[in-house]
């Protein structure tokens, strides 16, 4: 439509109604180009995601690692509340039943979710936890029976740690040093010292951005009653957040994008922002949990009201940093397989 138009006036140059219409054509189409843009990106979101319909592997496969993940983090609590994710487990029943699911249960988090259904399952058989009410052992032994020669009877979706042992890779190759880096939960309540933060920040800042403008930046938040509003806002941390003394809000301001394709390149560039800033925390042996930031406008106007932040700024996600406990769990959070995550193109 943009070069018709063109084509149109340009044999009119010098005519009134061409200088108007190109007065009018640069003044109005950048806006008209945005909506018709956000149009398709609508379209696309409510067509592939989850939102509306859950007709595709990817799509149940997601909703798994969404409940089973949920499971994982209620088994860190120390004191186990038996009984716990009742409406997450009835859902994994119904949907690691589903014939596509069982067809490709080979898939790495497909496998994994089976093995922590039956890890659910025999915790509360050993503790004499009746949950025959949401969980029949019948389909306690269909996943075991399902799993086969990969089902393991020592199977954990926990990591034990002790915090010596958790940051003893930070002078490591980049491989150990990477895959020793979790998220962790479990704070003693003691308070990080500014200074080792603001290395950690330092750091950070080698992170790439679209043609080096750097538009991401730290909030650092150590009002306890602040920190208790974002983190019900955020509700992710529930159970946790006796202990988070100390909070990262990470943000990237769109006044740096000046393109229609860069509409959301603010959340490429604060994601890499973000992946750099965890690393560099793991570094300094500072504990980090990053929690996802996944909310509608009503939280946003909020969230940016309790802290001050720019108009102008997108909230990408909050990190609870803080003193990691002397032992503690993570969760296993299984990595996808080689070629989940890799296509080669001949």
């Amino acid at each position: 439509m943009k070069f018709f138009i063109k084509k149109i006036f340009k044999e009119n140059k010098k005519s009134k109604i061409y200088q108007i219409s190109s007065w009018v054509y640069k003044r109005y189409f950048p806006y008209v180009n945005v909506v018709t843009n956000m149009f398709y990106d609508t379209f696309f979101y409510s067509k592939h995601s989850n939102v509306f319909k859950v007709n595709t592997l990817n799509k149940i496969e997601a909703k798994i690692i969404l409940d089973y993940h949920s499971i994982e983090k209620g088994l860190l609590f120390s004191q186990t509340k038996y009984g716990f994710a009742k409406d997450k487990i009835k859902r994994l029943n119904k949907y690691l039943k589903n014939q596509k699911v069982l067809t490709n249960s080979n898939k790495s988090q497909i496998s994994v979710a089976y093995s922590v259904m039956c890890e659910y399952y025999e915790l509360h058989k050993k503790n004499n936890f009746d949950i025959s009410s949401f969980y029949a052992e019948e389909d306690y032994l269909f996943y075991k029976n399902h799993l086969n020669s990969a089902y393991n009877k020592t199977f954990s979706g926990v990591i034990e740690y002790t915090k010596n042992d958790f940051f003893d890779h930070t002078f490591s190759s980049f491989d150990k040093f990477s895959d020793s880096r979790k998220s962790v939960r479990n704070f003693t309540g003691n308070l990080i010292d500014d200074s080792t933060i603001e290395k950690a920040i330092m750091l950070s800042k080698n992170a790439p951005s679209v043609c080096n403008r750097q538009p991401s930046k730290a909030y650092y938040l150590k009002d306890k009653s602040k920190i208790d509003k974002v983190l019900e806002l955020q509700a992710g941390l529930n159970g946790f957040t006796q202990n988070i003394n100390q909070l990262l809000i990470i943000t990237t301001d769109v006044n740096y994008y000046y393109s229609i394709g860069e509409r959301y390149q603010f959340y490429i560039d604060g994601g890499v922002y973000l992946m750099n800033l965890l690393y560099s925390l793991h570094f300094y042996n500072i504990a980090a949990c990053p929690a996802n930031w996944a909310k509608e406008k009503d939280d946003e106007k909020r969230i940016k009201q309790i802290l001050d932040i720019n108009s102008s700024e997108k909230v990408i996600c909050l990190i609870a940093i803080g003193e990691a406990d002397e032992n503690f769990k993570t969760t296993l959070s299984k990595r996808r397989d080689l070629d989940e995550v890799l296509t080669i193109i001949k």
